[in-house]
């Protein structure tokens, strides 16, 4: 049985729905995350940022033959909307209130595209067999994940040290999504692209 599992599992993907970062922007989270490290708890789990991504959708663990329909989706998702701009937002942690477990930085911009993009690409997985997302999409890139527990006074000093931290708000362009598969190594996680679409609107 356990041999089942783990030969399931080794046939599975564990896929998302994310827009990829141009390079200077992933320079800037990069400059960031540095500085959170000089007042992050020990044991802070730092993200692999060279593959930083905004994330649409996770949608975890799928079987291989069932990534092709997904890419379907996320092309037709990416039929009749109009390419974009963002920006980086300011930098913040989730729950927002209680014990910090996720550094972030937000996006702002055209984020009325940004949602309405979300949107369709939960139609189109749903018409491809996937449950709807039922978290409200609060859109930002995860820089670390942290691991300590925090005295409500080094909580309250976390949070106002991430919160005023200067974000450079770097703009963005919007034209493409793509479906990813991330493969969780020792070193980090590692992105592979597997399908892509351009976004255009209906002529």
């Amino acid at each position: 049985m356990a041999e089942d599992t783990a030969s399931r599992s080794e046939r599975n993907l564990r896929l998302f729905v994310a827009l990829a970062f141009p390079d200077e922007v992933r320079a800037e989270l990069r400059r960031v995350a540095d500085a959170m490290r000089a007042f992050a708890p020990s044991g802070t789990r730092w993200a692999n940022l060279d593959g930083a991504h905004l994330t649409l959708r996770f949608i975890g663990s799928t079987p291989h033959d069932a990534a092709p329909a997904l890419g379907e989706a996320v092309a037709r998702a990416a039929d009749g909307i109009a390419p974009f701009g963002l920006s980086l937002g300011t930098a913040g942690i989730f729950p927002a209130h209680g014990a910090p477990r996720i550094l972030w930085v937000g996006v702002d911009g055209a984020r009325d595209a940004l949602a309405a993009l979300r949107d369709r690409v939960e139609d189109e997985l749903a018409t491809a067999g996937l449950p709807r997302e039922d978290r409200a999409f609060s859109p930002h890139v995860t820089l670390a994940r942290v691991n300590a527990r925090l005295s409500r006074d080094e909580a309250h000093t976390l949070r106002e040290a991430i919160t005023a931290l200067d974000v450079r708000p770097i703009p963005f362009p919007v034209e493409e999504i793509g479906l990813y598969h991330s493969d969780l190594l020792p070193t980090g996680a590692v992105y592979t692209c597997l399908a892509s679409a351009l976004l255009h609107p209906f002529s």
